[in-house]
Protein backbone atom coordinates (compact mmCIF):
# COMPACT_ATOMS: atom_id res chain seq x y z
CA UNK A 1 0.00 0.00 0.00
CA UNK A 2 1.34 3.42 -0.88
CA UNK A 3 0.58 6.27 1.49
CA UNK A 4 -0.28 9.34 -0.59
CA UNK A 5 -0.41 12.72 1.11
CA UNK A 6 -2.12 15.94 0.14
CA UNK A 7 -0.69 18.79 2.19
CA UNK A 8 -2.66 22.00 2.51
CA UNK A 9 -4.49 21.29 -0.74
CA UNK A 10 -1.31 20.58 -2.70
CA UNK A 11 -1.61 18.53 -5.83
CA UNK A 12 1.25 16.04 -5.58
CA UNK A 13 3.61 15.56 -8.50
CA UNK A 14 2.77 12.50 -10.58
CA UNK A 15 6.31 11.36 -11.25
CA UNK A 16 7.19 10.25 -7.72
CA UNK A 17 5.13 10.26 -4.52
CA UNK A 18 5.81 13.08 -2.08
CA UNK A 19 7.44 11.01 0.66
CA UNK A 20 9.56 9.08 -1.83
CA UNK A 21 11.30 12.38 -2.53
CA UNK A 22 11.16 13.80 0.99
CA UNK A 23 11.21 10.85 3.45
CA UNK A 24 12.46 13.07 6.29
CA UNK A 25 9.08 14.83 6.24
CA UNK A 26 7.36 11.96 8.04
CA UNK A 27 8.36 9.87 11.04
CA UNK A 28 8.65 6.14 10.46
CA UNK A 29 5.94 5.37 13.02
CA UNK A 30 3.56 7.86 11.45
CA UNK A 31 4.16 6.52 7.98
CA UNK A 32 3.73 2.85 8.91
CA UNK A 33 0.61 3.58 10.94
CA UNK A 34 -1.09 5.33 8.00
CA UNK A 35 0.23 2.96 5.35
CA UNK A 36 -0.32 -0.35 7.14
CA UNK A 37 -2.50 0.48 10.13
CA UNK A 38 0.15 -0.78 12.55
CA UNK A 39 3.52 0.09 14.05
CA UNK A 40 6.19 -2.36 12.95
CA UNK A 41 9.40 -2.46 14.96
CA UNK A 42 12.71 -1.65 13.30
CA UNK A 43 13.88 -5.15 14.10
CA UNK A 44 10.94 -6.46 12.04
CA UNK A 45 11.94 -4.17 9.18
CA UNK A 46 15.53 -5.37 9.35
CA UNK A 47 14.26 -8.80 8.38
CA UNK A 48 13.26 -7.31 5.00
CA UNK A 49 16.54 -8.03 3.26
CA UNK A 50 15.70 -6.18 0.04
CA UNK A 51 14.94 -2.97 1.92
CA UNK A 52 18.03 -3.35 4.09
CA UNK A 53 20.11 -3.72 0.92
CA UNK A 54 18.45 -0.61 -0.47
CA UNK A 55 19.36 1.30 2.69
CA UNK A 56 22.92 0.03 2.33
CA UNK A 57 23.05 1.34 -1.24
CA UNK A 58 21.84 4.77 -0.11
CA UNK A 59 24.84 5.06 2.20
CA UNK A 60 27.32 3.63 -0.29
CA UNK A 61 26.17 6.21 -2.79
CA UNK A 62 26.66 8.99 -0.21
CA UNK A 63 30.21 7.74 0.36
CA UNK A 64 30.97 7.89 -3.34
CA UNK A 65 30.68 4.19 -4.12
CA UNK A 66 27.93 3.89 -6.69
CA UNK A 67 24.81 5.85 -7.49
CA UNK A 68 21.31 5.81 -6.08
CA UNK A 69 18.12 6.68 -7.94
CA UNK A 70 14.93 7.34 -6.04
CA UNK A 71 12.23 4.91 -7.19
CA UNK A 72 8.49 5.43 -7.61
CA UNK A 73 7.74 3.14 -4.66
CA UNK A 74 7.02 5.33 -1.66
CA UNK A 75 7.12 2.46 0.83
CA UNK A 76 10.56 1.35 -0.29
CA UNK A 77 11.97 4.87 -0.22
CA UNK A 78 10.68 5.81 3.24
CA UNK A 79 11.61 2.52 4.92
CA UNK A 80 15.03 2.26 3.25
CA UNK A 81 15.73 5.87 4.25
CA UNK A 82 15.18 5.01 7.90
CA UNK A 83 17.10 1.74 7.69
CA UNK A 84 19.98 3.72 6.20
CA UNK A 85 19.80 6.11 9.16
CA UNK A 86 20.15 3.20 11.57
CA UNK A 87 23.09 1.77 9.62
CA UNK A 88 24.89 5.10 9.27
CA UNK A 89 24.44 5.84 12.98
CA UNK A 90 25.97 2.48 13.87
CA UNK A 91 28.89 2.90 11.47
CA UNK A 92 30.47 6.30 12.13
CA UNK A 93 29.45 9.95 12.82
CA UNK A 94 31.25 11.02 9.65
CA UNK A 95 29.28 8.48 7.59
CA UNK A 96 26.03 9.83 9.06
CA UNK A 97 27.07 13.38 8.21
CA UNK A 98 27.89 12.41 4.62
CA UNK A 99 24.61 10.55 4.28
CA UNK A 100 22.57 13.48 5.62
CA UNK A 101 24.41 15.86 3.30
CA UNK A 102 23.63 13.80 0.17
CA UNK A 103 19.98 13.27 1.16
CA UNK A 104 19.59 17.02 1.74
CA UNK A 105 21.10 17.88 -1.63
CA UNK A 106 18.83 15.33 -3.30
CA UNK A 107 15.81 16.94 -1.66
CA UNK A 108 16.89 20.37 -2.91
CA UNK A 109 17.10 19.06 -6.48
CA UNK A 110 13.57 17.64 -6.16
CA UNK A 111 12.27 20.94 -4.78
CA UNK A 112 13.55 22.78 -7.82
CA UNK A 113 11.38 20.56 -10.01
CA UNK A 114 8.29 20.77 -7.80
CA UNK A 115 5.75 23.54 -7.47
CA UNK A 116 6.90 26.57 -5.51
CA UNK A 117 4.33 25.90 -2.80
CA UNK A 118 6.09 22.62 -1.92
CA UNK A 119 9.12 24.56 -0.70
CA UNK A 120 7.05 26.53 1.81
CA UNK A 121 5.35 23.32 3.03
CA UNK A 122 8.76 21.71 3.66
CA UNK A 123 10.02 24.89 5.34
CA UNK A 124 7.02 24.91 7.68
CA UNK A 125 7.65 21.28 8.66
CA UNK A 126 11.28 22.14 9.38
CA UNK A 127 10.33 25.13 11.50
CA UNK A 128 11.80 27.64 9.06
CA UNK A 129 9.83 30.87 8.66
CA UNK A 130 10.00 31.07 4.87
CA UNK A 131 7.08 33.00 3.43
CA UNK A 132 5.70 32.17 -0.01
CA UNK A 133 3.57 34.91 -1.51
CA UNK A 134 3.21 33.76 -5.08
CA UNK A 135 -0.18 32.70 -6.42
CA UNK A 136 -1.89 31.11 -9.42
CA UNK A 137 -2.22 34.56 -10.97
CA UNK A 138 1.18 35.83 -9.87
CA UNK A 139 3.76 33.04 -9.77
CA UNK A 140 6.57 35.62 -9.93
CA UNK A 141 5.82 37.11 -6.52
CA UNK A 142 7.87 40.28 -6.05
CA UNK A 143 9.12 41.55 -9.41
CA UNK A 144 12.38 43.48 -9.68
CA UNK A 145 13.69 45.08 -12.86
CA UNK A 146 17.39 44.20 -13.00
CA UNK A 147 18.17 45.54 -16.46
CA UNK A 148 17.06 46.17 -20.04
CA UNK A 149 17.80 44.04 -23.09
CA UNK A 150 19.83 46.16 -25.51
CA UNK A 151 18.43 44.52 -28.62
CA UNK A 152 14.73 44.52 -27.76
CA UNK A 153 14.52 47.18 -25.08
CA UNK A 154 12.52 44.81 -22.88
CA UNK A 155 12.92 44.89 -19.14
CA UNK A 156 14.77 41.99 -17.53
CA UNK A 157 12.73 40.82 -14.55
CA UNK A 158 13.93 38.86 -11.53
CA UNK A 159 11.16 37.01 -9.68
CA UNK A 160 11.21 36.68 -5.90
CA UNK A 161 8.28 34.51 -4.73
CA UNK A 162 9.80 33.88 -1.29
CA UNK A 163 11.04 36.00 1.58
CA UNK A 164 12.51 35.59 5.07
CA UNK A 165 13.27 38.04 7.85
CA UNK A 166 16.83 39.29 8.07
CA UNK A 167 17.58 37.37 11.32
CA UNK A 168 16.28 34.14 9.77
CA UNK A 169 18.33 34.73 6.63
CA UNK A 170 21.53 35.33 8.60
CA UNK A 171 20.97 32.16 10.61
CA UNK A 172 20.33 30.02 7.53
CA UNK A 173 23.30 31.41 5.60
CA UNK A 174 25.84 31.09 8.40
CA UNK A 175 27.67 28.29 6.59
CA UNK A 176 27.44 30.17 3.27
CA UNK A 177 28.76 33.50 4.53
CA UNK A 178 32.13 33.15 2.77
CA UNK A 179 30.41 33.21 -0.64
CA UNK A 180 29.85 36.83 -1.71
CA UNK A 181 26.57 35.83 -3.36
CA UNK A 182 25.00 35.19 0.06
CA UNK A 183 26.21 38.34 1.78
CA UNK A 184 23.30 40.51 2.83
CA UNK A 185 24.62 43.49 0.88
CA UNK A 186 24.19 41.50 -2.36
CA UNK A 187 20.58 40.47 -1.70
CA UNK A 188 17.22 42.10 -2.37
CA UNK A 189 16.26 43.51 1.05
CA UNK A 190 13.03 45.45 1.61
CA UNK A 191 11.70 46.58 5.00
CA UNK A 192 13.41 43.91 7.04
CA UNK A 193 12.82 41.03 4.60
CA UNK A 194 15.25 39.27 2.27
CA UNK A 195 13.55 38.32 -0.99
CA UNK A 196 14.53 35.05 -2.67
CA UNK A 197 14.05 33.27 -5.95
CA UNK A 198 13.06 29.62 -5.98
CA UNK A 199 16.58 28.22 -6.33
CA UNK A 200 17.95 30.24 -3.42
CA UNK A 201 14.94 29.47 -1.22
CA UNK A 202 15.46 25.74 -1.78
CA UNK A 203 19.19 26.07 -1.13
CA UNK A 204 18.54 27.85 2.17
CA UNK A 205 16.61 24.80 3.39
CA UNK A 206 19.52 22.42 2.78
CA UNK A 207 21.16 22.97 6.17
CA UNK A 208 17.78 22.70 7.92
CA UNK A 209 17.15 19.37 6.19
CA UNK A 210 20.55 18.07 7.29
CA UNK A 211 19.78 19.06 10.86
CA UNK A 212 16.39 17.36 10.66
CA UNK A 213 17.96 14.12 9.40
CA UNK A 214 20.51 14.20 12.23
CA UNK A 215 17.67 14.69 14.73
CA UNK A 216 15.76 11.73 13.27
CA UNK A 217 18.86 9.57 13.62
CA UNK A 218 19.28 10.57 17.27
CA UNK A 219 15.62 9.82 17.97
CA UNK A 220 15.91 6.38 16.40
CA UNK A 221 19.04 5.50 18.33
CA UNK A 222 17.72 6.78 21.67
CA UNK A 223 14.22 5.29 21.45
CA UNK A 224 14.80 2.02 19.59
CA UNK A 225 16.42 -1.17 20.76
CA UNK A 226 18.19 -2.67 17.77
CA UNK A 227 19.45 -6.23 17.59
CA UNK A 228 23.02 -5.36 16.53
CA UNK A 229 23.60 -8.86 15.13
CA UNK A 230 21.03 -8.18 12.40
CA UNK A 231 23.03 -5.30 10.98
CA UNK A 232 26.60 -6.29 11.85
CA UNK A 233 27.53 -7.58 8.34
CA UNK A 234 26.35 -4.31 6.76
CA UNK A 235 27.99 -2.21 9.50
CA UNK A 236 31.33 -3.98 9.06
CA UNK A 237 31.15 -3.55 5.29
CA UNK A 238 30.43 0.17 5.65
CA UNK A 239 33.20 0.66 8.20
CA UNK A 240 35.70 -0.75 5.75
CA UNK A 241 34.26 1.55 3.09
CA UNK A 242 34.71 4.56 5.38
CA UNK A 243 38.33 3.54 5.99
CA UNK A 244 38.94 3.24 2.25
CA UNK A 245 37.35 6.63 1.52
CA UNK A 246 38.47 8.65 4.54
CA UNK A 247 41.41 6.64 5.76
CA UNK A 248 40.08 6.07 9.28
CA UNK A 249 36.96 5.89 11.43
CA UNK A 250 36.21 8.83 13.70
CA UNK A 251 37.20 6.70 16.71
CA UNK A 252 40.59 6.11 15.06
CA UNK A 253 41.21 9.71 13.99
CA UNK A 254 43.58 10.82 16.76
CA UNK A 255 45.81 7.77 16.38
CA UNK A 256 45.81 8.02 12.58
CA UNK A 257 46.60 11.74 12.52
CA UNK A 258 49.42 11.26 15.02
CA UNK A 259 50.96 8.66 12.73
CA UNK A 260 50.82 11.09 9.79
CA UNK A 261 51.91 14.17 11.71
CA UNK A 262 55.51 15.10 11.08
CA UNK A 263 55.72 13.30 7.71
CA UNK A 264 56.48 16.33 5.57
CA UNK A 265 56.04 15.14 2.00
CA UNK A 266 56.37 18.16 -0.24
CA UNK A 267 55.12 16.38 -3.36
CA UNK A 268 51.68 16.26 -1.66
CA UNK A 269 51.51 19.97 -0.88
CA UNK A 270 48.46 21.72 -2.41
CA UNK A 271 49.14 23.90 -5.47
CA UNK A 272 48.84 27.15 -3.52
CA UNK A 273 51.51 26.12 -1.00
CA UNK A 274 53.72 24.67 -3.73
CA UNK A 275 53.64 28.02 -5.54
CA UNK A 276 54.64 29.90 -2.37
CA UNK A 277 57.38 27.33 -1.68
CA UNK A 278 58.78 27.67 -5.20
CA UNK A 279 58.91 31.46 -4.87
CA UNK A 280 60.58 31.12 -1.48
CA UNK A 281 63.24 28.69 -2.72
CA UNK A 282 64.04 31.11 -5.56
CA UNK A 283 64.79 33.76 -2.95
CA UNK A 284 61.81 35.92 -3.91
CA UNK A 285 60.15 38.29 -1.46
CA UNK A 286 56.98 36.90 0.18
CA UNK A 287 54.12 39.04 1.45
CA UNK A 288 52.97 38.83 5.07
CA UNK A 289 49.99 36.67 4.06
CA UNK A 290 52.17 34.32 2.05
CA UNK A 291 54.54 33.85 4.98
CA UNK A 292 51.64 33.32 7.37
CA UNK A 293 49.99 30.77 5.04
CA UNK A 294 53.18 28.79 4.51
CA UNK A 295 54.25 28.78 8.16
CA UNK A 296 50.84 27.84 9.57
CA UNK A 297 50.40 25.15 6.93
CA UNK A 298 53.72 23.55 7.82
CA UNK A 299 53.22 23.82 11.57
CA UNK A 300 49.75 22.27 11.35
CA UNK A 301 50.94 19.24 9.39
CA UNK A 302 53.56 18.54 12.05
CA UNK A 303 56.67 20.48 11.01
CA UNK A 304 58.71 21.86 13.90
CA UNK A 305 59.89 25.45 14.28
CA UNK A 306 63.41 24.73 13.02
CA UNK A 307 62.06 23.11 9.85
CA UNK A 308 60.06 26.26 9.06
CA UNK A 309 63.00 28.53 9.91
CA UNK A 310 65.36 26.59 7.64
CA UNK A 311 62.99 27.28 4.75
CA UNK A 312 62.55 30.93 5.69
CA UNK A 313 66.33 31.43 5.43
CA UNK A 314 65.74 31.68 1.68
CA UNK A 315 63.97 35.02 2.17
CA UNK A 316 66.02 38.03 1.09
CA UNK A 317 65.09 39.89 4.31
CA UNK A 318 65.53 36.93 6.68
CA UNK A 319 66.36 37.88 10.28
CA UNK A 320 66.97 34.92 12.61
CA UNK A 321 65.77 36.62 15.80
CA UNK A 322 62.62 38.13 14.33
CA UNK A 323 61.74 35.09 12.26
CA UNK A 324 62.15 32.69 15.20
CA UNK A 325 59.93 34.82 17.42
CA UNK A 326 57.24 35.01 14.73
CA UNK A 327 57.27 31.28 13.94
CA UNK A 328 57.28 30.31 17.63
CA UNK A 329 54.35 32.69 18.14
CA UNK A 330 52.41 30.99 15.31
CA UNK A 331 53.27 27.59 16.81
CA UNK A 332 51.73 28.62 20.15
CA UNK A 333 55.05 28.68 22.00
CA UNK A 334 54.98 32.42 22.72
CA UNK A 335 52.52 35.17 23.48
CA UNK A 336 48.97 33.86 23.96
CA UNK A 337 50.21 30.25 23.58
CA UNK A 338 47.56 29.76 20.93
CA UNK A 339 48.55 27.78 17.85
CA UNK A 340 47.37 29.56 14.72
CA UNK A 341 45.24 27.80 12.10
CA UNK A 342 45.89 27.76 8.38
CA UNK A 343 43.81 30.03 6.13
CA UNK A 344 40.74 28.39 4.59
CA UNK A 345 40.52 28.04 0.82
CA UNK A 346 37.94 30.85 0.74
CA UNK A 347 40.40 33.13 2.56
CA UNK A 348 43.16 32.09 0.16
CA UNK A 349 40.89 33.05 -2.74
CA UNK A 350 40.11 36.41 -1.15
CA UNK A 351 43.83 37.08 -0.72
CA UNK A 352 44.58 36.07 -4.30
CA UNK A 353 46.68 33.06 -3.29
CA UNK A 354 44.41 30.28 -4.59
CA UNK A 355 45.78 28.91 -7.87
CA UNK A 356 43.58 25.84 -8.49
CA UNK A 357 40.20 24.34 -7.63
CA UNK A 358 41.22 21.38 -5.47
CA UNK A 359 37.75 20.44 -4.23
CA UNK A 360 38.62 21.03 -0.56
CA UNK A 361 37.82 23.67 2.05
CA UNK A 362 41.30 23.97 3.51
CA UNK A 363 44.77 23.38 2.01
CA UNK A 364 45.62 21.04 4.90
CA UNK A 365 42.69 18.84 3.93
CA UNK A 366 44.22 18.45 0.47
CA UNK A 367 47.54 17.42 2.00
CA UNK A 368 46.02 14.81 4.33
CA UNK A 369 44.06 13.30 1.45
CA UNK A 370 47.16 12.95 -0.71
CA UNK A 371 49.21 11.50 2.13
CA UNK A 372 46.50 9.02 3.11
CA UNK A 373 46.07 7.90 -0.50
CA UNK A 374 49.81 7.36 -0.79
CA UNK A 375 49.94 5.34 2.41
CA UNK A 376 47.10 3.11 1.23
CA UNK A 377 48.84 2.59 -2.10
CA UNK A 378 52.13 1.88 -0.35
CA UNK A 379 53.98 4.58 -2.25
CA UNK A 380 55.27 8.10 -1.85
CA UNK A 381 58.14 9.47 0.19
CA UNK A 382 58.03 9.33 3.96
CA UNK A 383 59.97 12.52 4.60
CA UNK A 384 60.95 15.49 2.47
CA UNK A 385 64.48 16.48 1.54
CA UNK A 386 64.18 19.28 4.11
CA UNK A 387 64.60 17.14 7.23
CA UNK A 388 63.33 18.30 10.57
CA UNK A 389 65.39 19.04 13.64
Amino acid sequence: MTFQLVVLGLEMPRERPFYAKYPFMVSLDEYLLHAYGTRLSLNDLLDLQDLKEQGLMRIKSALGRGSYTVSFDEDQEVISFYLALILASAVDPWALHKYADVEAKRAVSFMLGDKDRVISVIAEKLGVELEYFGSESNICGHRVVVGVEKRTGKEVIECYPFRVTIPTYLRLTESLASDPKWKLVNRCVIRGYVYLNKRDAARLLESAIKSRIAELAMELVSTTSIDSERIMPEVNELRELVRSVRGFLTSEKDKFMEELRGQIVEEFFPPCITEIMNALLKGEHLSHHQRFALATFLLNIGADVDYVLNLMRNLPDFNERIARYQVEHLAGQRGSRKKYSMYSCEKMKTLGMCVADCGVKNPIQYYWRQLRASRKAGGGKTISSHTQG
